[in-house]
């Protein structure tokens, strides 16, 4: 019923705020160290499994004495349902130091199932990747949010997720400062992620709700990405 209700609401909400051809740059550090950039691009329109998308893609990656450490190299492709900002198909690419993994994840939200890899993991209608967090909520109206809920797969794993929403934070970046609202996923049953990570996404208390500073908990530290430039 939640996830239901989730996506209903969504059909009747604002006009989606970016386009093809929209990238975000980002200045980012690992474990502290300012020796990376991340990007956020809607690369263009495509049909996936006859269903109209954005492809939309996440790159992180280190540079400097920071590659030579622990060089990071992760490209998260993503199709996202241009209707519902739901994944339709997802397509990882992860190089963190000698941690190598490629993963495909196409997911049939109607049907209630998806395949990763070849193998069929049962979802709700609803389900999220966590990277497609990124973009949904740029078409939620964050100023009346409470409390949300739904799921994500990452991998084979199924997670349910409560969504909690702070608001009215300002946050400096190299873009700017900007009045934002928090947005952190914490699980229901209060468990550790895999890995323990973690991810919380600052949006721009505008109508774009531009995500202006992200952190993700990766597999052997944090990344700390802070917008550094808009372009369309």
């Amino acid at each position: 019923m939640i996830s239901f209700l989730l996506f209903y609401s969504f059909l009747f909400g604002t006009n989606i705020p970016f386009k093809v051809g929209e990238t975000l740059s980002y200045q980012a550090s690992f474990s502290g160290l300012d020796a990376a950039t991340g990007k956020l691009k809607v690369i263009e329109k495509e049909i996936v499994n006859d269903i109209s998308t954005f492809h939309v893609r996440f790159t992180a990656r280190t540079h400097g004495f920071a590659d030579y450490l622990f060089p990071i190299h992760d490209v998260i492709d993503l199709w996202l349902d241009d209707k519902t900002l739901l994944p339709v198909k997802v397509i990882k690419n992860i190089s963190e130091g000698n941690y190598k993994k490629t993963r495909e994840t196409l997911l049939n939200q109607k049907a209630g199932y998806a395949i990763v890899n070849k193998d069929t993991i049962l979802i709700e209608m609803g389900t999220h990747s966590p990277y497609s967090l990124f973009y949904y909520f740029r078409n939620e109206d964050l100023r009346i949010q409470d409390i949300k809920s739904f799921s994500t797969i990452d991998g084979k794993q199924v997670t349910s997720l409560e969504m909690q929403f702070n608001r009215g934070i300002q946050i400096k970046v190299p873009a700017g400062e900007f009045l934002c609202t928090e947005v952190t996923p914490v699980r229901f049953d209060q468990k550790k992620f895999k890995n323990d990570a973690k991810m919380a996404i600052w949006f721009t208390n505008d109508d774009a709700r531009i995500p202006a500073q992200i952190w993700l908990k990766l597999k052997f530290g944090a990344l700390v990405l802070k917008l550094k430039t808009v372009s369309n």
